[in-house]
């Protein structure tokens, strides 16, 4: 881990209280959310700093509660700093602070004036939400367009242009010869009248 460690920047703090009013805005430490489940007096993770810094848990509790509300809860605070995130942090990461931090101002757990911070950390985790979906349908809509270079798939619903396919050949028909049949009836009418002449023919040969 790399810098100071939040816990013993809130030590800092609680020791030399004046110091909060010129702190400006200071970089979170990366282990912030440690200091966040300090402040709720999580048993564990009390002990574990207890055991680090050689001071009780219960002043290390009260450390981190000042610490927050003079780092993370102050007027000026945008929405990502007064959930202990960096700009463009998770939704998931922005959903843990936030149970962690109601944990420690939520008014049914918290009857002491922390609980005023409740309704600020509320309203940045509604902005910092919108500003996740809105980011993530962002990058869902430029993942989806196709981009130079890219072939388009057969079904993606645009329709190519392919002039020798869309218009058929037309069929050829010269050198065809085309064969009418006679008619059935003429021709039977024509073979009765040859049969009866075969037969005036030999009658009068005979008779003769």
């Amino acid at each position: 881990m790399s810098g100071p460690r939040g816990i013993d920047l809130a030590l800092d703090l609680a020791r030399m209280p004046a110091l909060a009013h010129s702190i400006g805005k200071p970089a979170l430490p990366s282990d912030i959310f440690e200091v966040m489940q300090i402040a709720t007096a999580s048993p564990e993770v009390c002990q574990l700093a207890a055991r680090t810094t050689g001071q009780p848990p219960a002043v290390l509790v009260e450390a981190a509660r000042f610490y927050l509300q003079q780092v993370l809860l102050r007027a000026a605070a945008d929405p990502y700093r007064v959930l202990g995130l960096t700009p463009g942090a998770s939704r998931e990461l922005a959903r843990s602070h936030l149970r962690c931090l109601l944990q420690w101002l939520h008014p049914d757990v918290n009857k002491d004036l922390d609980s005023i911070y409740t309704e600020r950390v509320l309203k940045a985790w509604r902005e910092v939400s919108v500003n996740s979906d809105s980011a993530r349908s962002s990058n869902s809509r430029a993942r989806g367009r196709p981009g130079k270079g890219v072939r388009t798939p057969a079904n993606s619903g645009l329709r190519l242009r392919m002039p020798w396919i869309e218009k058929p050949q037309k069929k050829m028909r010269k050198g065809r010869v085309r064969v009418r049949l006679a008619n059935p009836v003429g021709v039977g009418i024509a073979a009765g009248v040859l049969l009866l002449a075969v037969v005036i023919a030999l009658y009068a040969v005979q008779s003769g």
